[in-house]
Protein backbone atom coordinates (compact mmCIF):
# COMPACT_ATOMS: atom_id res chain seq x y z
CA UNK A 1 0.00 0.00 0.00
CA UNK A 2 1.87 3.27 -1.12
CA UNK A 3 0.41 6.19 1.11
CA UNK A 4 1.77 10.00 -0.14
CA UNK A 5 1.79 13.14 0.54
CA UNK A 6 -0.02 13.42 -2.86
CA UNK A 7 -2.94 11.90 -1.33
CA UNK A 8 -6.25 14.13 -1.12
CA UNK A 9 -6.33 13.67 2.55
CA UNK A 10 -5.30 16.68 4.53
CA UNK A 11 -4.25 15.14 7.68
CA UNK A 12 -2.05 12.34 8.54
CA UNK A 13 -4.64 10.35 10.00
CA UNK A 14 -6.75 10.30 6.49
CA UNK A 15 -3.55 9.75 4.95
CA UNK A 16 -3.11 6.25 6.21
CA UNK A 17 -6.88 4.97 6.62
CA UNK A 18 -6.73 3.31 3.74
CA UNK A 19 -3.13 1.32 5.72
CA UNK A 20 -5.02 1.32 9.19
CA UNK A 21 -8.48 -0.94 7.84
CA UNK A 22 -5.97 -3.47 7.19
CA UNK A 23 -4.34 -3.53 10.26
CA UNK A 24 -4.92 -5.00 13.93
CA UNK A 25 -3.87 -5.26 17.36
CA UNK A 26 -2.17 -8.63 18.45
CA UNK A 27 -1.26 -9.26 21.83
CA UNK A 28 1.83 -11.09 22.56
CA UNK A 29 0.62 -14.24 22.73
CA UNK A 30 -1.25 -14.00 19.90
CA UNK A 31 1.72 -13.43 17.27
CA UNK A 32 3.23 -16.75 17.63
CA UNK A 33 0.01 -18.70 16.78
CA UNK A 34 -1.46 -16.13 13.94
CA UNK A 35 1.86 -15.91 12.20
CA UNK A 36 2.95 -19.45 12.05
CA UNK A 37 5.54 -20.83 9.10
CA UNK A 38 6.45 -16.62 8.75
CA UNK A 39 9.56 -15.83 8.23
CA UNK A 40 11.16 -12.47 9.19
CA UNK A 41 10.38 -13.10 12.94
CA UNK A 42 13.85 -14.09 14.38
CA UNK A 43 14.47 -12.10 17.55
CA UNK A 44 10.71 -10.74 17.66
CA UNK A 45 9.63 -12.62 21.09
CA UNK A 46 12.97 -11.50 22.85
CA UNK A 47 12.60 -7.98 21.86
CA UNK A 48 8.40 -7.84 22.64
CA UNK A 49 9.36 -8.69 26.08
CA UNK A 50 11.63 -5.97 27.22
CA UNK A 51 10.68 -3.18 25.26
CA UNK A 52 9.56 0.18 27.61
CA UNK A 53 5.79 -0.29 27.14
CA UNK A 54 5.30 3.21 28.34
CA UNK A 55 7.79 4.78 25.43
CA UNK A 56 7.62 2.06 22.76
CA UNK A 57 5.75 0.18 20.93
CA UNK A 58 6.43 -2.68 18.68
CA UNK A 59 5.13 -2.48 14.91
CA UNK A 60 5.47 -5.59 12.55
CA UNK A 61 4.22 -5.32 8.72
CA UNK A 62 3.70 -8.79 7.24
CA UNK A 63 3.50 -9.51 3.55
CA UNK A 64 1.27 -12.68 2.26
CA UNK A 65 3.10 -14.59 -0.68
CA UNK A 66 0.42 -17.05 -1.22
CA UNK A 67 -1.96 -19.14 0.95
CA UNK A 68 1.28 -20.66 2.74
CA UNK A 69 4.34 -18.70 2.48
CA UNK A 70 4.17 -14.94 4.41
CA UNK A 71 7.25 -12.88 5.28
CA UNK A 72 7.45 -10.00 8.03
CA UNK A 73 9.35 -7.42 9.02
CA UNK A 74 9.51 -5.38 12.56
CA UNK A 75 10.76 -2.13 14.52
CA UNK A 76 10.50 -0.64 18.00
CA UNK A 77 9.09 2.96 17.92
CA UNK A 78 9.06 5.88 20.52
CA UNK A 79 6.59 7.56 21.45
CA UNK A 80 6.31 10.86 23.85
CA UNK A 81 4.15 10.47 27.09
CA UNK A 82 1.65 13.17 26.79
CA UNK A 83 2.14 14.39 23.44
CA UNK A 84 -0.44 13.22 21.07
CA UNK A 85 1.22 10.93 17.95
CA UNK A 86 -1.77 10.23 15.65
CA UNK A 87 -1.10 13.12 13.56
CA UNK A 88 -1.37 15.28 11.82
CA UNK A 89 2.57 16.39 12.50
CA UNK A 90 3.01 20.58 12.59
CA UNK A 91 4.52 23.25 11.25
CA UNK A 92 7.01 24.82 13.83
CA UNK A 93 6.95 28.73 14.10
CA UNK A 94 8.48 31.42 16.88
CA UNK A 95 11.93 29.72 17.01
CA UNK A 96 10.89 25.96 18.04
CA UNK A 97 8.48 27.30 20.88
CA UNK A 98 5.11 26.49 18.96
CA UNK A 99 3.31 24.72 16.05
CA UNK A 100 0.44 25.31 13.83
CA UNK A 101 -1.80 23.06 11.38
CA UNK A 102 -1.08 25.67 8.20
CA UNK A 103 2.14 26.06 6.52
CA UNK A 104 3.36 29.70 7.43
CA UNK A 105 3.45 32.42 4.17
CA UNK A 106 6.67 33.20 3.06
CA UNK A 107 8.75 33.86 -0.28
CA UNK A 108 9.81 30.37 -0.81
CA UNK A 109 11.90 29.30 -3.37
CA UNK A 110 12.05 25.56 -4.59
CA UNK A 111 12.11 24.12 -1.15
CA UNK A 112 9.67 24.63 1.41
CA UNK A 113 9.13 23.63 4.93
CA UNK A 114 7.20 20.29 5.93
CA UNK A 115 5.49 19.25 9.22
CA UNK A 116 7.61 18.41 12.06
CA UNK A 117 7.29 15.24 14.45
CA UNK A 118 6.39 15.46 18.18
CA UNK A 119 10.02 15.75 19.70
CA UNK A 120 12.17 12.69 20.60
CA UNK A 121 12.12 11.74 24.47
CA UNK A 122 15.48 11.36 25.89
CA UNK A 123 15.71 8.48 28.64
CA UNK A 124 16.41 9.51 33.04
CA UNK A 125 19.46 8.18 33.28
CA UNK A 126 21.05 10.29 30.49
CA UNK A 127 22.20 13.74 31.93
CA UNK A 128 20.22 16.27 30.27
CA UNK A 129 21.57 20.30 30.05
CA UNK A 130 19.96 23.09 32.30
CA UNK A 131 17.75 24.13 28.65
CA UNK A 132 16.36 21.03 28.30
CA UNK A 133 13.43 21.98 30.53
CA UNK A 134 13.32 25.53 29.52
CA UNK A 135 14.79 26.12 26.31
CA UNK A 136 17.60 28.92 28.06
CA UNK A 137 21.34 27.78 28.21
CA UNK A 138 21.93 30.04 31.89
CA UNK A 139 24.78 28.22 32.72
CA UNK A 140 26.33 28.85 29.02
CA UNK A 141 24.99 32.25 28.77
CA UNK A 142 26.19 33.56 31.77
CA UNK A 143 29.78 32.18 31.73
CA UNK A 144 33.17 33.52 31.64
CA UNK A 145 33.98 31.78 28.78
CA UNK A 146 31.20 33.95 26.73
CA UNK A 147 34.09 36.35 26.57
CA UNK A 148 37.64 34.82 26.88
CA UNK A 149 38.86 31.70 25.47
CA UNK A 150 38.97 28.52 27.67
CA UNK A 151 42.32 27.20 27.73
CA UNK A 152 41.56 23.23 28.23
CA UNK A 153 43.88 20.93 30.69
CA UNK A 154 44.95 17.83 29.97
CA UNK A 155 41.75 15.83 31.61
CA UNK A 156 39.15 17.94 29.66
CA UNK A 157 41.29 17.40 26.75
CA UNK A 158 40.62 14.20 27.08
CA UNK A 159 36.99 13.98 27.73
CA UNK A 160 37.08 16.23 24.51
CA UNK A 161 38.09 13.12 22.59
CA UNK A 162 35.60 10.93 24.21
CA UNK A 163 32.79 13.55 22.70
CA UNK A 164 34.12 14.01 19.43
CA UNK A 165 34.81 10.31 18.71
CA UNK A 166 31.19 9.51 19.28
CA UNK A 167 30.57 12.65 16.93
CA UNK A 168 31.89 11.24 14.66
CA UNK A 169 29.84 7.56 14.83
CA UNK A 170 26.77 9.82 14.92
CA UNK A 171 27.27 11.24 11.88
CA UNK A 172 28.66 8.29 9.82
CA UNK A 173 25.23 6.32 10.89
CA UNK A 174 23.71 9.38 9.23
CA UNK A 175 25.24 9.35 6.40
CA UNK A 176 24.49 5.50 6.25
CA UNK A 177 20.88 6.15 5.64
CA UNK A 178 20.85 9.74 3.23
CA UNK A 179 19.62 8.20 -0.23
CA UNK A 180 16.45 9.42 -2.15
CA UNK A 181 13.48 8.43 -0.46
CA UNK A 182 14.73 9.29 3.34
CA UNK A 183 13.16 12.04 4.84
CA UNK A 184 15.19 14.20 7.27
CA UNK A 185 12.69 13.09 10.33
CA UNK A 186 14.20 9.89 9.64
CA UNK A 187 18.05 11.16 9.59
CA UNK A 188 17.06 12.80 13.24
CA UNK A 189 15.98 9.66 14.58
CA UNK A 190 18.75 7.86 13.45
CA UNK A 191 21.14 10.65 15.43
CA UNK A 192 18.62 10.89 18.42
CA UNK A 193 19.18 7.15 19.14
CA UNK A 194 22.78 6.52 18.25
CA UNK A 195 23.58 9.40 20.56
CA UNK A 196 21.12 8.14 23.49
CA UNK A 197 23.24 4.59 22.93
CA UNK A 198 25.96 6.08 23.00
CA UNK A 199 25.18 8.01 26.51
CA UNK A 200 24.93 11.00 25.56
CA UNK A 201 22.73 14.14 25.13
CA UNK A 202 21.99 15.33 21.74
CA UNK A 203 22.67 18.98 22.34
CA UNK A 204 20.74 20.70 19.23
CA UNK A 205 17.28 19.44 21.43
CA UNK A 206 15.98 22.32 23.13
CA UNK A 207 18.39 24.41 22.93
CA UNK A 208 16.98 27.99 22.61
CA UNK A 209 14.08 25.54 21.68
CA UNK A 210 15.07 24.30 18.63
CA UNK A 211 12.90 21.26 18.39
CA UNK A 212 15.17 18.34 17.27
CA UNK A 213 18.38 16.40 17.80
CA UNK A 214 19.71 17.20 14.62
CA UNK A 215 20.44 19.94 12.03
CA UNK A 216 19.25 19.15 8.33
CA UNK A 217 20.22 21.41 5.99
CA UNK A 218 18.99 20.42 2.53
CA UNK A 219 20.35 22.77 -0.78
CA UNK A 220 19.43 26.69 -0.43
CA UNK A 221 19.27 25.90 3.55
CA UNK A 222 22.42 27.39 4.56
CA UNK A 223 22.39 26.01 8.40
CA UNK A 224 19.96 25.19 11.10
CA UNK A 225 17.42 23.17 9.26
CA UNK A 226 14.42 21.55 11.21
CA UNK A 227 14.19 17.73 10.36
CA UNK A 228 10.56 17.02 8.95
CA UNK A 229 8.39 14.55 7.14
CA UNK A 230 9.99 15.67 3.24
CA UNK A 231 11.70 12.84 1.61
CA UNK A 232 15.14 13.89 0.11
CA UNK A 233 15.20 13.79 -3.08
CA UNK A 234 17.90 12.71 -6.43
CA UNK A 235 19.82 15.64 -7.04
CA UNK A 236 19.71 17.14 -3.23
CA UNK A 237 22.15 18.35 -0.98
CA UNK A 238 21.87 17.70 2.34
CA UNK A 239 24.00 19.15 5.72
CA UNK A 240 24.06 16.98 8.67
CA UNK A 241 25.04 19.20 11.57
CA UNK A 242 25.76 16.74 14.68
CA UNK A 243 26.49 18.30 18.00
CA UNK A 244 26.59 15.75 20.96
CA UNK A 245 27.20 16.05 24.85
CA UNK A 246 29.35 13.22 26.43
CA UNK A 247 30.51 13.26 30.12
CA UNK A 248 29.73 17.16 29.76
CA UNK A 249 31.86 17.67 27.16
CA UNK A 250 30.61 18.70 23.55
CA UNK A 251 31.17 17.85 19.76
CA UNK A 252 30.21 19.57 16.88
CA UNK A 253 31.02 18.68 13.37
CA UNK A 254 28.89 18.54 10.06
CA UNK A 255 29.00 17.33 6.49
CA UNK A 256 27.10 18.21 3.35
CA UNK A 257 26.09 15.01 1.37
CA UNK A 258 24.94 14.15 -1.95
CA UNK A 259 21.52 12.40 -2.74
CA UNK A 260 21.96 10.74 -5.93
CA UNK A 261 23.50 11.92 -8.66
CA UNK A 262 24.16 15.33 -8.30
CA UNK A 263 24.88 18.39 -10.79
CA UNK A 264 28.50 19.12 -11.93
CA UNK A 265 28.10 22.82 -10.39
CA UNK A 266 26.95 21.00 -6.96
CA UNK A 267 29.87 18.61 -7.38
CA UNK A 268 32.22 21.63 -7.57
CA UNK A 269 30.37 23.55 -4.42
CA UNK A 270 30.70 20.48 -2.20
CA UNK A 271 34.61 19.91 -2.91
CA UNK A 272 35.25 24.04 -2.49
CA UNK A 273 33.39 23.91 0.38
CA UNK A 274 35.64 21.00 2.01
CA UNK A 275 39.29 22.50 0.65
CA UNK A 276 38.44 25.94 1.77
CA UNK A 277 38.33 24.28 5.66
CA UNK A 278 41.01 22.17 5.40
CA UNK A 279 42.64 24.98 3.86
CA UNK A 280 42.04 26.92 7.34
CA UNK A 281 42.89 24.16 9.36
CA UNK A 282 46.18 24.24 7.41
CA UNK A 283 47.11 27.84 9.49
CA UNK A 284 46.01 26.60 12.71
CA UNK A 285 48.92 26.76 14.95
CA UNK A 286 49.87 28.42 18.48
CA UNK A 287 50.44 32.55 17.08
CA UNK A 288 48.17 32.66 14.86
CA UNK A 289 45.26 35.05 14.27
CA UNK A 290 41.81 33.81 14.23
CA UNK A 291 40.79 36.62 12.28
CA UNK A 292 43.07 35.23 9.39
CA UNK A 293 41.33 32.40 8.95
CA UNK A 294 38.35 34.34 6.68
CA UNK A 295 41.04 35.66 4.56
CA UNK A 296 41.90 31.92 3.32
CA UNK A 297 38.61 30.43 3.08
CA UNK A 298 37.02 33.53 1.19
CA UNK A 299 40.43 33.56 -1.28
CA UNK A 300 40.08 29.90 -2.26
CA UNK A 301 35.55 29.81 -2.66
CA UNK A 302 36.02 33.15 -4.54
CA UNK A 303 38.38 31.92 -6.99
CA UNK A 304 35.67 29.31 -7.70
CA UNK A 305 32.81 31.87 -7.74
CA UNK A 306 31.40 31.10 -5.03
CA UNK A 307 30.70 33.35 -1.73
CA UNK A 308 31.24 33.40 1.79
CA UNK A 309 28.15 33.63 3.92
CA UNK A 310 29.46 36.22 6.24
CA UNK A 311 25.79 35.81 9.25
CA UNK A 312 27.50 32.55 10.69
CA UNK A 313 30.79 31.33 11.96
CA UNK A 314 32.98 28.95 14.01
CA UNK A 315 32.80 28.90 17.98
CA UNK A 316 34.39 27.96 20.79
CA UNK A 317 33.46 24.67 22.41
CA UNK A 318 33.97 22.32 25.40
CA UNK A 319 32.24 22.53 28.38
CA UNK A 320 30.29 24.99 26.80
CA UNK A 321 28.34 24.17 23.06
CA UNK A 322 29.45 28.21 22.01
CA UNK A 323 31.79 29.81 23.95
CA UNK A 324 34.61 32.29 23.08
CA UNK A 325 36.14 32.61 20.42
CA UNK A 326 33.99 33.62 17.59
CA UNK A 327 35.59 32.64 14.38
CA UNK A 328 34.28 34.45 10.91
CA UNK A 329 35.06 32.82 7.89
CA UNK A 330 35.02 35.66 5.34
CA UNK A 331 37.89 38.14 4.56
CA UNK A 332 38.49 41.53 6.71
CA UNK A 333 36.57 40.49 9.79
CA UNK A 334 37.72 41.63 13.30
CA UNK A 335 37.70 38.82 15.13
CA UNK A 336 39.32 38.75 18.32
CA UNK A 337 42.51 36.66 19.87
CA UNK A 338 45.43 34.65 19.14
CA UNK A 339 45.81 30.66 18.72
CA UNK A 340 46.61 29.33 22.04
CA UNK A 341 47.74 25.48 22.96
CA UNK A 342 44.46 24.34 24.72
CA UNK A 343 42.52 26.50 22.49
CA UNK A 344 39.10 24.14 21.36
CA UNK A 345 37.03 25.55 18.86
CA UNK A 346 35.05 24.74 15.09
CA UNK A 347 35.64 25.80 11.85
CA UNK A 348 32.47 25.50 9.75
CA UNK A 349 32.62 27.49 6.56
CA UNK A 350 29.06 27.85 4.59
CA UNK A 351 29.63 28.54 1.08
CA UNK A 352 27.03 29.64 -0.82
CA UNK A 353 26.58 29.17 -4.61
CA UNK A 354 25.25 32.31 -5.38
CA UNK A 355 25.29 36.17 -3.31
CA UNK A 356 26.48 35.65 0.37
CA UNK A 357 23.21 37.21 2.10
CA UNK A 358 20.86 34.59 3.56
CA UNK A 359 17.42 35.05 5.17
CA UNK A 360 15.21 33.13 7.75
CA UNK A 361 11.97 30.94 7.22
CA UNK A 362 9.41 31.70 9.68
CA UNK A 363 9.82 28.76 11.85
CA UNK A 364 13.42 31.41 13.14
CA UNK A 365 15.84 28.57 12.55
CA UNK A 366 15.88 27.62 9.22
CA UNK A 367 18.28 29.96 7.12
CA UNK A 368 18.22 29.75 3.59
CA UNK A 369 19.85 31.45 0.69
CA UNK A 370 18.14 35.02 -0.59
CA UNK A 371 18.46 34.22 -3.97
CA UNK A 372 17.47 30.52 -3.65
CA UNK A 373 21.20 29.32 -4.79
CA UNK A 374 22.17 26.21 -2.94
CA UNK A 375 24.59 26.11 0.24
CA UNK A 376 27.32 23.66 1.31
CA UNK A 377 28.87 23.34 4.70
CA UNK A 378 31.22 21.35 6.62
CA UNK A 379 32.86 21.53 9.94
CA UNK A 380 35.67 20.12 12.21
CA UNK A 381 35.87 20.84 16.53
CA UNK A 382 39.66 21.20 16.38
CA UNK A 383 42.20 21.45 19.35
CA UNK A 384 45.55 23.47 19.71
CA UNK A 385 48.66 21.77 20.90
CA UNK A 386 51.97 23.53 21.47
CA UNK A 387 52.98 22.67 17.20
CA UNK A 388 50.03 22.75 15.74
CA UNK A 389 46.81 21.19 15.61
CA UNK A 390 44.61 18.11 16.40
CA UNK A 391 41.16 17.38 14.24
CA UNK A 392 39.11 15.93 17.25
CA UNK A 393 35.98 14.94 14.72
CA UNK A 394 38.57 13.01 11.45
CA UNK A 395 36.89 10.00 10.20
CA UNK A 396 37.64 6.79 11.48
CA UNK A 397 39.33 5.70 8.32
CA UNK A 398 38.16 1.86 9.26
CA UNK A 399 34.63 2.54 10.41
CA UNK A 400 33.87 4.49 7.39
CA UNK A 401 35.95 2.86 4.89
CA UNK A 402 33.54 -0.29 5.97
CA UNK A 403 30.77 1.64 5.95
CA UNK A 404 31.02 3.44 2.84
CA UNK A 405 32.41 0.74 0.76
CA UNK A 406 33.40 1.39 -3.03
CA UNK A 407 32.85 5.27 -3.10
CA UNK A 408 33.90 8.70 -4.99
CA UNK A 409 37.16 10.02 -3.09
CA UNK A 410 37.72 13.93 -2.38
CA UNK A 411 41.24 15.27 -1.18
CA UNK A 412 41.76 19.26 -0.72
CA UNK A 413 43.91 20.07 -3.51
CA UNK A 414 47.75 20.34 -2.51
CA UNK A 415 46.38 20.09 1.24
CA UNK A 416 49.69 19.59 3.64
CA UNK A 417 48.64 18.72 7.02
CA UNK A 418 50.74 21.01 9.90
CA UNK A 419 52.83 19.26 12.49
CA UNK A 420 50.26 17.66 14.49
CA UNK A 421 47.38 17.46 12.24
CA UNK A 422 45.52 14.37 11.70
CA UNK A 423 44.69 14.64 8.21
CA UNK A 424 41.91 12.30 6.29
CA UNK A 425 40.17 11.87 2.90
CA UNK A 426 36.28 13.13 2.48
CA UNK A 427 34.06 10.30 1.01
CA UNK A 428 31.09 11.63 -0.50
CA UNK A 429 28.55 8.68 -0.97
CA UNK A 430 26.49 9.17 -4.62
CA UNK A 431 23.20 6.39 -3.85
Amino acid sequence: IKVTQASKATTAADRFKVLLSRCKWLSQQDVSSELEGCSGLKGLQERMGDYNVEREYVTLVVLTHSETEMSAAYFVGTSVPGVPDTGPWLFVTDHGKSRIDKRPGFSYHSLRPSRVSPDLSVPDHIPKPDYWSTGDPIAERTSEARNVPPVLNATQAEGMRRACRLGRQILDAAHAIVRPGTTTDEIDRVVHNVTIEGGAYPAPLHYHDFPKSVCTSVNEVVCHGIPDLRELEAGDLVNVDVSAILDGYHTDLNETFAVGDISVEKKALIKGTHDALFKAIQLCKPGTFYRDLGAVITKHVNELGFQVDKTYCGHGIGEFFHCAPNIPHYAGNKAKYVMKPGHCFTIEPMINMGSWKDTHWPDGWTAVTKDGKPSAQFEHTLLLNESGVEILTRKIAHVSAAMLGDVAQMEPTGFVPPNGCYAQRLRLLFV
